[in-house]
């Protein structure tokens, strides 16, 4: 099989390796379609922290094609969407709920191969099964669906919010639409890129706005008679945003860090301005027990996931998709049988 492998910051080759054997738990996952995330290029340039040589790719979904001697529910032929954290179950994060702060957490596609090839490794208890309605592309949305409804449960948006959605990337969109969901009366996009802001106003925003701080302020201004934003998310990973973030929300109201920023950054918050103005900041991390809400609310088509989809690659392109993000609106899908010809 071919398989695109991470070897350090900036580099990553296509190789050709047998395909694995699953353990007694485990299933060998034909992999259909597999989302390129943001987080994949903070690894590819440094920014994560991730294992090397590995096989990057934690957002795909595929075909079961072998079962492990004690798999019971999977057989060959199954449609499966995957969640790629591999949590131990038995540590005192686990057994208080907290699986996301797993102490043993292993994440394929970080700490173990993930879908960047034609197949890959995965435990029975990891795959979902899909139906056949629902396409590769879109059960690979899944993951970062997942990640956003546990986002968007932390940001606790109320019916009639303001909610300002910081970076209009899929991440971003998927926010969106999930503000929509809960009942938020007004949401507004920002971001750099007019192709991603026209992109949000399809997909629900309300407002869409530049991400020049001066306009920003000026329109969440304006669409909150001079309060501020219920509901602040930042999704973009930049720490100029997550200050800027601060800055939007009213007295009373909420700020998610959601996009992932250099682990090395810092920036200034006055304790005395939290608080005064009684601020929630909040982080979330990546998706306990919201796998299946995800798949649920992407089958019933609640969530408009091919929406975001813009562009399809092979194993191929993927490095030039990790160096350059800007040059696509939405959406990039690996399918490791995609031919551009």
């Amino acid at each position: 099989m071919e398989q695109a492998v991470f070897k350090k910051p900036g580099v990553l080759d296509v190789e050709t390796q047998s395909a694995p054997t699953p353990g007694p738990h485990e299933v060998l996952i034909r992999v259909a379609a597999c989302g390129v995330c943001g987080s994949d290029r903070a690894i590819f340039t440094g920014n994560h922290p991730a294992a090397a040589p590995n096989v990057l790719g934690h957002e795909f979904s595929g075909t079961v094609s072998e079962c492990g001697s004690l798999v019971t529910d999977l057989e060959p032929g199954v449609r499966v969407t995957v969640d790629p954290n591999i949590v131990c179950g038995q540590c005192s994060y686990c057994r208080r709920g907290f699986v996301n702060h797993c102490q043993r957490l292993k994440a394929l596609g970080v700490t173990l191969p993930g879908g960047y090839a034609e197949y890959c490794v995965v435990p029975e208890s990891n795959a979902y099964k899909i139906r056949d309605s629902t396409s590769f592309a879109a059960a690979a949305m899944v993951e970062p669906l997942a990640c956003c409804v546990r986002g968007i449960e932390r940001a606790d948006v109320q019916l009639g919010d303001v909610v300002v959605v910081l970076g209009a990337g899929p991440i971003g969109l998927l926010l969106v639409q999930l503000a929509r969901l809960r009942g938020a009366a007004h949401v507004i996009s920002i971001d750099p890129i007019s192709s991603r802001r026209e992109l949000a106003h399809a997909l629900g925003a309300d407002s869409v706005a530049d991400a020049d701080s001066a306009v920003v302020r000026e329109v969440v201004l304006s669409a909150t008679e001079g309060l501020g934003a219920d509901v602040v998310i930042e999704s973009s990973g930049q720490t100029v945003s997550a200050q800027l973030a601060v800055e939007l929300v009213r007295t009373g109201g909420a700020v998610i860090w959601f996009g992932v920023c250099p682990p090395d950054d810092h920036l200034q918050v006055s304790p005395y301005h939290v608080n005064d103005r009684e601020l929630t900041i909040r982080g979330s991390n990546i998706n306990p027990f919201t796998h299946q809400v995800a798949l649920t609310l992407i089958e019933s088509e609640r969530i408009r996931a091919d929406g975001l989809i813009t562009d399809h690659i092979g194993l191929g392109g993927i490095r030039e998709a990790l160096s350059d993000s800007h040059r696509y609106a939405g959406k990039v899908i690996v399918d490791p049988e995609f031919s551009a010809d």
